[in-house]
């Protein structure tokens, strides 16, 4: 399988759509230096927000688009900019491929195509 390694997460946002996006309330745009927009986010602590959608995990990102590409991708949150698509042997994520099984992601739609 040939992997896009431009973007390999190119009509996919399967972990948009199952994990829970928590992070420091300081990457908020609101806070200085901060980057994520903060009308996108739930309080989960004083310290600590999710993105909306995500609250209880299993729930869609709100920043995820209907061509399931992020809305906010130059301001996607540090759990965003740090899970893998692939690993460091250019391999896929497994994560990422347990996903894709479950969300039933087709590599053809997803611009991955078959070798």
């Amino acid at each position: 399988m040939q992997i896009d390694i431009d973007d390999p997460c190119r009509g996919c946002g399967v972990c948009c759509q199952h994990f829970r996006i928590s992070f420091y309330q300081g990457e908020l745009d609101s806070q200085p230096g901060g980057f994520v927009p903060a009308e996108l986010v739930s309080r989960l602590t004083p310290f600590l927000v999710c993105m909306k959608g995500t609250e209880a995990g299993d729930g869609r990102c709100i920043a995820l688009r209907p061509d399931r590409r992020c809305g906010i991708y130059e301001k996607r949150p540090t759990p965003c900019r740090d899970f893998p698509a692939l690993m460091a042997d250019g391999s896929r994520n497994p994560e990422c491929l347990r996903l894709r099984e479950l969300f039933s992601v087709d590599d053809r739609l997803s611009g991955c195509v078959e070798a």
